[in-house]
């Protein structure tokens, strides 16, 4: 497998990612005021998308980032603007962070309204950094990373999830995907993650990922 394909890896995490913050802010928007039980539930949800979005961007920062800084003299400035996006996107994660307490305890209008427009912004800086990583900087660390150094990377993110939030990484990433672009997925995994997977099946992914 090339470097190459293992890089499309990257634009299905981030179409899924974009696509999932979306869905949960329509979804709480829609939650009734005093509706406690269903804030609870998407505020649940939220988290789980939020530790998987930190694991993502927890490789790149460790991995992905120095690799190529160490090599591409030339694309340095592109790897740093990389960099600052990871960290308005973290900002981001604090402000939903911030706001999602109270709205999850309260199932009031103006914090649910606050809690929507923090993930909208969230949303907003996340595909404008996916952007410009699959139109620039995917083409640069295809160039200059070998298929094992994708591997690492890949092996990196998963490794230290446990098992519900490895299924809940999966699940945003494949949700979305067809079935090429999930066998491309599935058979690069490691071995560990791989047969997790498989044992529990497609149809265990947690519904609230689903189309």
């Amino acid at each position: 497998m090339t470097a190459r394909a293992n890089a499309h890896e990257t634009v299905l995490a981030h179409r899924a990612f974009c696509r999932v913050s979306g869905v949960l802010a329509m979804r709480i928007a829609a939650v009734r005021s005093g509706r406690l039980r269903r804030a609870g539930t998407l505020a649940r949800h939220l988290r789980s998308y939020q530790r998987s979005l930190r694991g993502h961007q927890d490789a790149r920062d460790r991995l992905l980032w120095p690799a190529l800084l160490a090599r591409c003299d030339l694309g340095a400035d592109l790897v740093l603007r990389m960099q600052a996006h990871h960290v308005r996107v973290t900002a981001t994660l604090a402000a939903v962070d911030a706001a999602l307490p109270d709205w999850a305890a309260t199932a009031d209008e103006d914090d649910r309204d606050r809690l929507v427009a923090t993930l909208i912004e969230h949303r907003a800086v996340l595909a404008e950094h996916s952007d410009e990583e699959h139109r620039d900087l995917l083409p640069l660390a295809a160039e200059h990373l070998a298929a094992h150094e994708w591997q690492a990377l890949r092996a990196r993110t998963v490794a230290r999830l446990p098992r519900p939030r490895l299924l809940t990484y999966l699940g945003i990433v494949l949700a979305h995907a067809d079935r090429g672009e999930r066998r491309l997925v599935l058979t690069a995994l490691p071995r560990r993650a791989r047969l997790i997977w498989y044992l529990l099946g497609w149809s265990r992914r947690p519904r609230w990922i689903r189309p």
